[in-house]
């Protein structure tokens, strides 16, 4: 009993270590990546719609680049995204004014139908934005992302791309990021805190 009461402690100093460490790497990276109030872009929704940054101004913002054809990290994460709200949700807080916005890497293929169709299969709100190469290109410039095709012996396209989640109050400022494979607990709790700032 006392070595399971232990090993709990240890376990739970240990996560709370890591999530300290994670939120100060953030701190340093929010050196170099924009508010989100401060960008200008002009990309188009999976309705069809023309959509800006003032567009979403007002409240939090969960930005992530990635593409609908992606067989792992961006599913894993709209998934992650999706449960962490619902954990967010069952503490009480109110998360329906967080925006989270999934702007494709893969202009030829990531068409506002693609997108709408794709962004369906997840249970939460995602607003899915498409564009010129050249308009995908300077946002993930704009933003600090990165994203280079890959062409298989097969003739699979693949994008190699920025797993990060950049994190956005209600008034623009980043705040910090989620990333890839970061435990559930850590995402829900930077969810959390997003909502409260706010």
């Amino acid at each position: 009993m006392m070595l399971a009461a232990v090993a709990v402690v240890a376990f739970v100093a240990v996560a709370g270590a890591v999530f300290w460490l994670s939120e100060q790497q953030a701190r340093k990276m929010q050196v170099g990546i924009p508010d989100f109030s401060s960008q200008e872009f002009r990309l188009t929704d999976q309705s069809g719609a023309s959509r800006s940054a003032a567009d979403f101004a007002g409240a939090p913002v969960a930005l992530f680049f990635g593409y609908t054809y992606c067989p792992d990290v961006c599913p894993m994460t709209l998934t992650l995204l999706a449960n962490a709200l619902d954990e967010a949700g069952d503490r009480g807080l109110d998360t329906a004014a967080l925006q989270t916005i999934f702007v494709t890497v893969d202009a030829e293929r990531d068409t506002p139908e693609q997108l709408a169709a794709y962004l369906s299969l997840f249970d939460t709100e995602v607003t899915g934005l498409t564009g010129s190469s050249e308009a995908l290109v300077k946002v993930q410039r704009d933003f600090g992302a990165y994203a280079s095709r890959v062409e298989r012996e097969d003739g699979v396209v693949l994008w190699d791309h920025t797993a990060t989640v950049y994190l956005y109050d209600a008034d623009g400022r980043f705040t910090g990021t989620i990333v890839f494979n970061e435990p559930p607990e850590f995402v829900t709790e930077k969810l959390a805190r997003l909502f409260q700032a706010g």
